[in-house]
């Protein structure tokens, strides 16, 4: 979909074993939902880098080729859609009366696969061994079966599937991913008007080196394990104009990341950004309950369509530091800066309940669709607890949290309206126009912010005295007192109440959108379709300092400097007043008042269907995100500027008033990436039905570079929490990466026999090999080959697969 935009580029393969984070007009990435064959299953819990919440995420890596569909929804009057986001519905395969099957093999490796690194690059990366992001290997195999147990009574359909995907990335570090699937649908029909069916499908992932990349080398990385399996139960029922049906399904989900470097040795970061040693652990248990239903009504002129929902969530999370505890940040080596972190744990769990009417009339050339939804959300605490840092039990001691109910709830009404108008007698111009109100959804593990446990961290000043890298507790300055904290109180570090707060009155963010657009059908088996969409988004949440205004903080140094690419600079730095620092530097969960988002964006598509040999879909779109501070006083708390959000400042950011929503994301396999909604994007696929059984196509995707938001990390402002990392432009889009365009192509031959039929096909993806810039190291305080301003990650280059399918 040309309004939908990712965090990464998939080249023949290479980023299909990791989970991709995307946006749609403006929405939150916490509002994205995914539904497998009808039931809800989107991730819930935090992820490995607060304050980004992985909710929005798909606890399953799936078998495209045993799909039946994947259709991806933005926006709109449906009153099912849950929130803003893209709404993607994955519906797997069914077993027929008629027996069906089929069977794949796809390959690719590092002998079908060209090389576009430059020398320049090579060379600073360490020469002929430096050869790019690249795919080792690619394997992908599996087959489906389906057909009746009983001839129109029991239908049975099942796959497995399993997928190799081995890559280099640009310093040559290894990251090998293995996938597998298994599912198995059973339906069947009692009698007429009555059916049921039972759905499992498995999900398994095991990736050994992720995260590996020019800045985590190889006993840094991660071990991933962990699969998500679904259980799904339906029955169906149909009488005279009434259709129904309701669903019970569970999600047995969760991960786990061992550090190849195991938890016996610290890790310490060097000046130049690279991280040495090992890594911290992070495990996660996140099994959903869903219970639901929908219905439709037919009544004349009228189509009722009505349901509701309870979904039930819990995350258990646990987070273990290596060693001492002591990771140390060179900042001018011997001179680093010391984080002691004390272990993390939370559980949590969430209530969802929902309904939702809606009615259709059908008035000739008009059709006028009016519905609500309401919601009820909730999140709650569990019990943890997580043990003293050895050597700094009076900073950071032993502490557990107690079980809080509903800390935070919130219950909406959203109402929902659309019309459509046939200009035309035939019906084949329409113009159609909406308004839907959107609630946010509430992060499931959003009660771990009411917790006593906390991500804490207290930073001191060290020197290495025995040239080792990393830190010892005798080579931590304690005389020279805190350097700043964040997670704990100083003053009671062993309090047994939360240094947060969460606001009683918050209630859920809400989007307001207008759509408007046309559909054309210009010639039988093509079309034309466009539509603009206007956003407005309040009541965001945001997560200030208790107590603290924007008067409290004042300026108390100038940051200047030159730096390549950007040139001279100034930036003004502030501090907060030592006396309005609230206990814990505890921060409070509440709606941000005088601030709003607002997306406008355009798209347009043509689609010509199969036909006379051949069919091709084109899609272009222009989006426009932009974050406004109706009154600073209020929206804007440390005016000192920042790239984005981080764990300790969660309320920074560029703070320019009409500038770019900037959303950091990470995850497996890709550097930092600062995603803005692209100002344009634009896609093309096509395929032409030769003679002989051969077949072409091809696809074309291209779309603005993502923002380069140039800044200096550890900068020391005078603030009592703690340094800050400083943006050192005065937009965060002023310095953009280059425009991202793939173009693969694909050529098959498929053989005909009676009802079977077979296809070899050959597959070039990234065609013209391109070497397109996809991350750079922004912080200026780094240096060397992975320093300020150096290449971090690159497309992969053009590669080749082979593929074998036989179906009948």
């Amino acid at each position: 979909m040309p309004a939908v935009y990712v965090d990464r580029v998939n080249v023949g393969g290479s980023e299909s074993g990791r989970q991709v984070n995307f946006n749609a007009k403006g929405a939150q990435s916490t509002d994205n939902t995914w539904t497998l064959d009808g039931v809800p299953v989107t991730d819930l819990g935090d992820t490995i880098a607060p304050p980004e919440l992985s909710t929005g995420a798909s606890p399953f890596y799936y078998d495209v080729d045993t799909l039946q569909e994947i259709a991806v929804r933005t926006g709109g009057a449906d009153a099912q859609s849950p929130a803003s986001g893209a709404v993607v519905n994955v519906v797997l395969r069914r077993g027929e009366n008629l027996p069906h099957g089929s069977t794949r093999f796809f390959y690719a490796d590092q002998r079908l696969q060209t090389t576009n690194i430059s020398t320049d690059l090579a060379a600073t990366l360490g020469g002929a061994t430096a050869s790019g992001n690249r795919t080792d290997k690619y394997q992908d195999y599996g087959f489906d079966l389906g057909g009746p147990l009983l001839k129109d009574s029991v239908w049975i359909w099942g796959s497995m599937a399993k997928t190799t995907i081995n890559l280099l990335t640009l310093g040559g570090a290894a990251d090998d991913t293995s996938l597998s699937n298994r599912a198995v649908k059973v339906e069947g029909t009692w009698k007429p008007g009555i059916s049921g069916g039972f759905t499992y499908y498995d999900a398994g992932k095991s990736e050994d080196g992720r995260d590996a990349g020019p800045t985590r080398p190889r006993e840094t990385t991660w071990l991933q394990t962990g699969p998500s399996t679904l259980y799904k139960g339906e029955g169906n029922f149909a009488r005279m104009r009434l259709f129904a049906s309701v669903r019970g399904a569970f999600v047995d989900a969760g991960i786990q990341l061992a550090p190849v470097g195991g938890l016996a040795r610290d890790y310490y970061i060097d000046d130049a950004g690279v991280t040495h040693g090992t890594y911290f652990q992070y495990q996660t248990t996140r099994p959903q309950h869903y219970y639901g239903g929908d219905a439709s009504y037919f009544a004349g002129l009228h189509e009722v369509k009505f349901g509701g929902a309870w979904r039930s969530m819990s995350a258990d999370t646990q987070q273990t530091w290596p060693a001492s505890h002591l990771v140390a940040s060179w900042v001018g080596y011997p001179a680093m800066l010391v984080q002691v972190s004390r272990d993390y744990h939370a559980a949590t769990s969430a209530r969802y309940v929902d309904a939702y009417a809606t009615d259709t009339w059908s008035l000739d050339r008009v059709t006028l669709t009016a519905g609500i939804r309401v919601d009820r959300q909730s999140s709650s605490l569990g019990a943890a607890s997580v043990p003293s840092v050895a050597s700094f039990e009076s900073v950071l001691p032993a502490v557990s949290a107690a079980p809080i109910d509903n800390v935070f709830t919130w219950t909406s009404v959203a109402p929902r309206i659309s019309a459509t108008y046939a200009v035309d007698g035939a019906r084949k111009t329409l113009v159609r126009g909406s308004y839907a109100m959107f609630a946010s959804q509430l992060p499931p593990s959003l009660a771990a912010f009411a917790s006593p446990v906390q991500y804490a961290f207290a930073f001191y000043n060290a020197v290495d005295r025995n040239g080792d890298g990393a830190a010892q507790a005798n080579e931590v300055q304690i005389a020279q007192g805190l350097q700043g904290f964040t997670g704990f109180d100083p003053r009671n570090p062993s309090r047994a109440t939360s240094i947060n707060q969460a606001d009683p009155s918050a209630t859920a963010p809400i989007t307001h959108e207008i759509a408007v657009g046309g559909d054309r059908e210009i010639a039988p088996a093509f079309g034309v379709s466009a539509t603009f969409t206007y956003r407005r988004m309040e009541d965001l949440l945001w997560t200030p300092l208790v107590g603290a205004t924007r008067a409290d903080y004042q300026q108390t140094s100038t940051l200047t400097g030159t730096a390549a690419s950007v040139g001279a600079f100034s930036v003004p730095l502030y501090a907060i007043s030592a006396t309005a620092v609230p206990a814990g530097g505890g921060k409070v969960a509440t709606n941000r008042p005088g601030y709003h988002q607002q997306y406008v964006g355009f798209e347009a598509s043509a689609i010509k269907r199969m036909s006379k040999r051949w069919m091709a879909r084109v899609g272009f779109s222009t989006n426009g995100w932009r974050e406004y501070f109706d009154d600073p006083a209020v929206s804007i708390l440390d005016p000192t500027p920042a790239p984005a959000p981080s764990a300790a400042w969660p309320f920074a950011g560029p703070l320019v008033s009409g500038g770019p929503v900037v959303r950091p994301t990470g995850g497996a396999g890709t550097t930092a990436t600062y995603m803005v909604a692209p100002g344009y994007q634009f896609t093309a696929n096509g395929a032409y039905r030769a003679r002989w059984g051969i077949d072409v196509a091809a696809n074309l995707v291209s779309r603005q570079g993502y923002v380069e938001p140039f800044f200096e990390s550890e900068v020391s402002t005078g603030d009592p929490l703690g340094r800050k990392n400083v943006l050192i432009v005065k937009n965060a889009d002023a310095f953009r990466l280059p425009a991202v365009t793939t173009f693969d192509l694909r050529v098959g031959k498929t053989f005909t026999f009676a009802i079977t039929k077979v296809a070899i096909d050959f597959d070039v993806f990234n065609l013209f090999n391109s070497a397109t810039v996809l991350a750079r190291q922004y912080d200026a305080r780094l240096s060397g080959a992975t320093g300020f301003d150096q290449v971090l990650e690159m497309m992969n280059p053009r590669i080749a697969r082979i593929g074998f399918r036989f179906a009948f």
